[in-house]
Parts: C-alpha cells; sequence; structure tokens
C-alpha cells in the first residue's frame, strides 16, 4: 500500500484529501500544526505527528521516517504565523525563512515545495485525489448570471489574475466593472463583507490564480463559509477559473448555492 505524507494546513481541506487518498488506497501519515490543523483529522489518519509553527523543520525526517514518497500540502497556515516570529523556529526552518525573498504565504510554500523535492520527495498536485471537485466549466447552479454580472465576473477574473501573479491574493470583488475589494492576508471571505460595506448589494466575486501558478500549493478554494459571506453580502455571483478552483463537497455546494438562489460559474 503507497503512502501519503500529508502536510495539514487549516480548516477541512486536509480531512477531505486524507478521506479521499484512502478510498484510492493510500495509507495516510499526516503531520499538523498546533492551533492550525483541525483535532480531527487525527481521526482520518494512520499515524498523525503534531508540531508548533517553529518545529517544522522537522517535517521531512517525520515523512522519511513513516517511508512516505509522496507528499500532499493541504490547507493553508495563517499568513500572519510569517510576520508574527513565533518562538524560536528550529535550524532548519531558519534557513528556509532566510532564503525566501519574502514573508508572503506563496514565497513560503514555493521555496517548501522545493526544498521537498531536492530531497527526493514527490509533491503531488493539492487535487489529485479530489479532482471531480474541480469544475471544468459552464454555470453550476440552477440560477444563471444577468448578462452585468457575466461582465463583472470575466472583468474581476482578469483583474484577479492580475493580482495573484504580485503574491497579493486570489479574489477580486466587482461591481458594474469597478474594482470595489481585492483580498489581501485577511483571506476571501473579509473581503466579500468589505465590498458589502464599501458598495452595498449586487458585487460579483471572483476567484483566479496565477497564470504559472504551482498546483502543488494553495490551490484556490471554496466552500460554504464563501457562500455564507455572499449571501451575508447580498452578493448573487461567483465565478472561478475553470479546471483551476476547487469547490468542497462540490455536489453539496452547488445544492446550497441554489438553496441561497446564488450563481456558480466556472469560466
Amino acid at each position: 500500500m503507497p503512502i501519503l505524507g500529508l502536510i495539514a494546513g487549516n480548516r477541512s481541506f486536509p480531512l477531505h484529501v486524507a478521506r479521499a487518498a484512502k478510498t484510492q488506497g493510500y495509507e495516510v501519515v499526516a503531520v499538523g500544526v498546533k492551533e492550525e490543523t483541525d483535532p480531527g483529522l487525527e481521526r482520518e489518519v494512520s499515524r498523525m505527528h503534531w508540531l508548533t509553527f517553529s518545529e517544522i523543520g522537522k517535517i521531512p525526517d517525520l515523512l522519511r521516517q513513516a517511508q512516505a514518497k509522496e507528499v500532499l500540502l493541504a490547507g493553508q497556515i495563517r499568513p500572519e504565523r510569517l510576520l508574527e516570529g513565533e518562538g524560536k523556529p528550529d535550524g532548519m526552518l531558519q534557513q528556509l525563512l532566510r532564503l525566501i525573498p519574502d514573508r508572503s504565504g506563496a514565497s513560503a510554500m514555493k521555496m517548501a515545495v522545493r526544498y521537498l523535492e531536492s530531497l527526493g520527495f514527490k509533491v503531488l498536485h493539492s487535487g489529485t485525489f479530489l479532482k471531480e471537485w474541480i469544475p471544468a466549466g459552464g454555470v453550476l447552479t440552477r440560477r444563471a448570471p444577468t448578462d452585468e454580472e457575466r461582465a463583472d465576473a470575466l472583468f474581476g477574473l482578469k483583474i484577479a489574475r492580475q493580482l495573484a501573479a504580485l503574491g497579493i491574493g486570489q479574489t477580486v470583488v466587482a461591481r458594474r466593472k469597478a474594482v470595489v475589494a481585492v483580498e489581501a492576508m485577511e483571506g476571501t471571505d473579509e473581503a466579500i463583507r468589505r465590498a458589502a460595506r464599501v458598495a452595498g448589494p449586487g458585487c460579483v466575486v471572483a476567484k483566479a490564480c496565477e497564470p504559472d501558478h504551482d498546483m502543488r500549493f494553495d490551490i484556490p478554494v471554496v466552500g460554504e463559509t464563501t457562500l455564507r459571506a455572499m449571501e451575508q453580502a447580498q452578493a448573487r455571483c461567483l465565478g472561478v477559473e475553470a479546471g483551476r478552483v476547487l469547490f468542497f463537497n462540490a455536489p453539496e455546494l452547488v445544492a446550497e448555492a441554489d438553496r441561497k438562489n446564488l450563481t456558480l460559474m466556472a469560466v
């Protein structure tokens, strides 16, 4: 049985990956970060290792001990952790932090992937075990976008790609082809709420990634909390890049969007 080394960040993505990998014949060994990773992950894997953020330089040794040759990164570590300087990083983490050009999450993850590969691990596409949750294109919900919403979604996606290429964020909220809010460190849901405070109802949410985005980390995701934020903000339409954004529990998410009379579309 192949062994998957799962490096787990926050929220529910790591749990979904663990469950899907097991159904596809993998034994899953996970490394989680205290105060970030969902403790429930421990029930989904055969072995679980817990580290503080300052100890994450130990991850390669733990994966070697588990005899994991394939590694998947799922979930984020809050970007502000890179700013806080929490604890005293171990020697390996200190070396890696010195090598990254800035303290953005994208730079840190790119360095982590390169480092793992240099040690002989095969780092998998984040959506390897959940490909059916990555929509290939089209309107996914019963409610179709209005002409104005479609135009705003296309406009927002164009800006979102540029935003992502600069390492700032992956989400733009637009209205009448004007940028109302962009995502930074606060995340997608807060950007949506901020847009509602600025422009009121009727905004359109667009989520994309940079053209050459490495899907082995930080794959754009949409979940139930985003739908909730849209409903609260009276934003009726969400447009994403086809084949490049993952919808958590896609069938259930689309059904929930239908109940809320929202539009989900992949362009």
